[in-house]
Order: C-alpha cells, then structure tokens, then sequence
C-alpha cells in the first residue's frame, strides 16, 4: 500500500514554488536593473558612440543576499515539487500508479540526455546538482500532467 500525502498539498507545493519563482527574481533584481540600464543607454547613444558605452552598475541589494535569496528559492522551489509530487490525486487507482512510474522513468532520462547534450556542446557548463535534480523534477510534473491529460482521452 502506497502513503502520500493529502491532495490539498498540491496547492500548498504550487504556492511555494510560486512563492520561490518571486524569491529568485528579488535575489536577480542586480541582473534585472543592469540590463535595462545597457538597454535604455544603448538605445539613446547614436551608432557613432556605440562603442563607447559605458553602462553602470546597480547593487540594489547585497551580493551576499543574492546568493542567500537565490538559495531560499531552490529550496522552496525544491520542497514545493516534492509537495506537488507525493500529494495524492482525486482518483487514485493502479493507471495513475503507473503514469507515475512512466513519469518518473521519462523524466530521468530526458534530463541526463539534456545534461549530456550541453556538456558535449558547451564542455564548460558547469551544472550543480540541485539544478539537475530541480530540472528532473519540473520535467516531472510537466511530464506526469502530459500523461494525465492525454492518457485518460
């Protein structure tokens, strides 16, 4: 017999994914302002004085926060998938066991062969373990929800 948890912890591991979607775009917000600056002055420098930009750097917030933001998002992102992930469906039966499986087995493999096309395209993509094990879950959820969707017309 197969535990999970409560159906309502969907919802509980989508608002914190969605909570974690906002953390990292706080912990980029550096990123977010330098780009519209080198857009917006590029934008009102002739072509003439085009090599000649000088863009400025923004530090809203610290390096430090950034770093600890960006952490606070993968793990809530992290816990939010798993939240999605194991939280039962409305009708739990033996075909959705095994669309999980199927799900499962897929999104393994589609992201070791992601992760080897980039290394053999780009030998110096350096990709930590969180991101891989973060992608496998998105592609799990898109993946099991495909399933669902379409396996059951």
């Amino acid at each position: 017999m197969k535990t999970y948890l409560p159906y309502f912890f969907k919802r509980i591991g989508i608002a914190l994914v969605l909570i974690a979607f906002m953390v990292s775009g706080i912990a980029n917000i550096n990123d977010i302002c330098n780009g519209f600056e080198a857009g917006y002055s590029s934008a009102q420098i002739n072509i003439e004085e085009s090599q000649n930009i000088k863009v400025t750097s923004y530090a809203v917030i610290s390096t430090e926060l950034a770093n600890t933001l960006s952490w606070i998002s993968l793990s809530f992102s992290f816990v939010g998938f798993l939240l999605y992930m194991f939280s039962k469906e409305k009708i739990e039966d033996e075909f959705i066991q095994k669309l999980r499986y199927n799900s499962l087995g897929s999104s393994l493999l589609y992201t070791w062969i992601i992760a080897s096309i980039l290394f053999i395209i780009n030998g110096d993509v350096k990709l930590e373990g969180f991101y891989i094990l973060q992608f496998q879950l998105i592609l799990y959820v898109l993946i099991f929800n495909y399933y669902k969707k379409w396996k059951f017309l």
